[in-house]
């Protein structure tokens, strides 16, 4: 409600783009099988986005090309979004949300 009131447009969390790649990366390379369902889909971001760091940018050129030191910050986010994923995907496989 109170982020409507302001502009926000360019204000970005680049983990939810993390976590949503490794998320697309693990299902089309078929290692877990899972049900793609969007209430499934969410539930597994949700809980590995409530298990890794966000990481906000709000300038149009820090979005379109990195600094070396993000970079690097952005790849190892990558190998701990992906084990958050991994583990996130049995949580919901044990426990459906039906």
């Amino acid at each position: 409600m109170y982020k409507q009131m302001y502009y926000t447009d360019d204000l970005v969390n680049l983990t939810e783009e993390i976590v949503f790649k490794q998320l697309h990366k693990i299902i089309e390379a078929g290692e877990e099988q899972i049900s793609l369902t969007s209430i499934t889909v969410q539930d597994i971001a949700a809980i590995a986005l409530n298990n890794v760091p966000p990481k906000y940018v709000c300038n149009v050129l820090d979005k379109q090309s990195f600094p070396p030191s993000l970079k690097a910050e952005l790849e190892s986010l990558e190998k701990f979004a992906r084990y958050q994923v991994l583990k996130a995907i049995q949580i919901v496989q044990s426990n459906p949300h039906d």
